[in-house]
């Protein structure tokens, strides 16, 4: 009976955050305003709607209605709380409590609030440049593959 409880407590015990860093990590969550960040996340969405709009081409009124489905399914069917718990674990596993204190100091100065104000618009704008730069190059790709899907018989 023993032997049967030893490995879910281990591996329960490694897929939580340890009590000494769950503390540190939520207060670094805190003065990182995470919720709110998550909360505005949406807007990272913004140019997947407008890749949207314009593949099918879609006018105003047909964009503001695939905005609000994008916003509905974000709001209502995104589950945060798990979302947040996933990346504690990422955190505890990243960072050492002492890391994790200086982390929070930073971000507790006058700087590191503007990091956390501007990085996820600088964020943002970055993947949309990586986007646009694929997109831009996305017919040397399909060179790239052509070769391929011939080798392999598949009919684009």
């Amino acid at each position: 009976m023993k032997k049967r409880l030893v490995l879910p407590l281990i591996l329960c015990t490694l897929s939580l955050p340890t009590m000494a860093q769950e503390k540190p990590i939520d207060e670094l969550f805190s003065v990182m305003a995470m919720e709110k960040q998550m909360a505005g996340g949406f807007e990272a969405m913004l140019p997947v709607i407008d890749q949207m709009t314009a593949k099918f081409k879609l006018d105003s009124k047909g964009k503001a209605e695939l905005k609000d489905i994008f916003r509905t399914w974000y709001n209502e069917d995104i589950d945060r709380t798990k979302m947040i718990n996933e990346m504690k674990k990422l955190y505890s596993q990243a960072f050492t409590v002492d890391e994790l204190s200086e982390i929070i100091s930073f971000y507790k100065t006058p700087i590191g609030q503007k990091f956390l104000e501007t990085s996820p618009k600088l964020m943002q704008l970055g993947a949309q440049i990586g986007m646009q730069e694929a997109q831009s190059k996305q017919i040397k790709l399909m060179e790239r593959v052509k070769p391929f899907l011939e080798k392999h018989g598949i009919k684009q």
